[in-house]
């Protein structure tokens, strides 16, 4: 308390008030910056080594293969940013698209379906939040523990087997699911939207302020009165809400759902967040920079597949690439805490 009588708030380390988000902001440039530069090096590569990399067909091929682990990279990456993990993704995926399918071929109607799987993922990721805050775990440990469950649901409600035979709907199968603009599909529009209004919220919202400041240092935002367990709670549902809509969209895609579908998406979302600039302690990265990872993991395999490579490679592939992010991230904070003793030195 001041001589006039005005309050003193703790400053947030990093992120005290939005005008000093400025160096957060200026450290997402430079993230940006390296990301976008490998994903540019490995396009000219692909150019270089195929004469079919360029095609539209192939390049929309990408774009399409990415979307439905975007949907579920944007959750990843936000619960990141907030100093939690949701590693039950590919699980909630399975299950929202089971239960999807299953209503349609009981000849529910479509709205109500795909009300169906968007609940249960939203579901799923309240039940990983209020666990992960209630009684505190780590979201680390519900999550992996969830993991299990959601994708054993999944097998129990199918019966281990896929869901065929969804009946006729044209417009969500043959309009959502197969049409698109411009050689685009509506799904991948969908994606880019999300993840345009998800980098807006992050940016220019007192909400995705509070975000960073809670990922950046839990204990001062807890100080300036902000609910650390509320929003980790809204995010980790967010995020098992956006594994339900991935869900759905892969029904309206395929017109299938597997109870296995999804087996691994959590290895290579996580690559993607990491390598896109999103730090592992929480109060770091932009749904951008995620989008450069997919980008660079959709490229990846796209050439695994041109130079004849064997898919089975494929996970191998982002698991190294997970090591390679994380060993920058580790190397990138050894500079900045060098620096900041030069700094602190008389």
């Amino acid at each position: 308390m001041t001589t006039d009588g005005t309050k003193v708030v703790p400053a947030l380390e990093g992120a005290s008030s939005p005008p000093s988000g400025q160096r957060l902001r200026e450290r997402f440039r430079f993230d940006e910056r390296g990301i976008l530069l490998a994903a540019i090096l490995l396009f000219v590569l692909g150019a270089l080594t195929n004469q079919y990399f360029l095609t539209f067909d192939n390049l929309a091929g990408i774009l399409q293969s990415m979307t439905l682990l975007g949907f579920l990279a944007i959750g990843v990456g936000l619960a990141l940013i907030v100093g939690e993990i949701d590693i039950s993704v590919g699980s909630t995926y399975a299950l929202s698209a089971v239960l999807t399918a299953i209503a349609l071929r009981n000849g529910i109607p479509v709205s109500v379906a795909i009300g169906a799987g968007l609940a249960s993922g939203l579901v799923c990721g309240l039940i990983n939040g209020i666990v992960a805050q209630v009684i505190k775990v780590s979201a680390v440990v519900v999550t992996l523990a969830t993991l299990g469950i959601y994708r054993a649901c999944a097998l129990v409600i199918s019966g281990g087997s896929p869901v065929t035979g969804l009946g006729d709907a044209p417009a969500f199968f043959d309009g959502f699911g197969q049409g698109g603009l411009g050689g685009i599909s509506y799904i991948t529009i969908l994606f880019l939207v999300l993840a345009v209004v998800a980098e807006i919220m992050l940016r220019n919202t007192v909400f995705g302020f509070r975000i960073f400041a809670i990922g950046s240092n839990p204990l001062a935002a807890r100080l300036v009165g902000f609910r650390i367990e509320r929003t980790r709670i809204i995010i980790l549902a967010l995020s098992g809400l956006l594994a339900g809509l991935s869900g759905v969209c892969s029904v309206a895609y395929l017109h299938t759902a597997g109870p296995t579908a999804g087996t691994g998406y959590e290895l290579t979302v996580l690559a993607a967040t990491i390598i896109g600039g999103v730090q592992l302690t929480g109060g770091r990265g932009s749904i951008f920079g995620v989008i450069l990872g997919l980008i660079v993991i959709g490229i990846i395999q796209n050439l695994i597949v041109f130079w004849g490579v064997s898919p089975s490679w494929t996970q191998g592939v982002s698991g190294l690439v997970l090591i390679a992010a994380v060993t920058l991230t580790w190397l990138t904070q050894r500079e900045a805490v060098a620096a900041r003793i030069q700094i602190t030195r008389p």
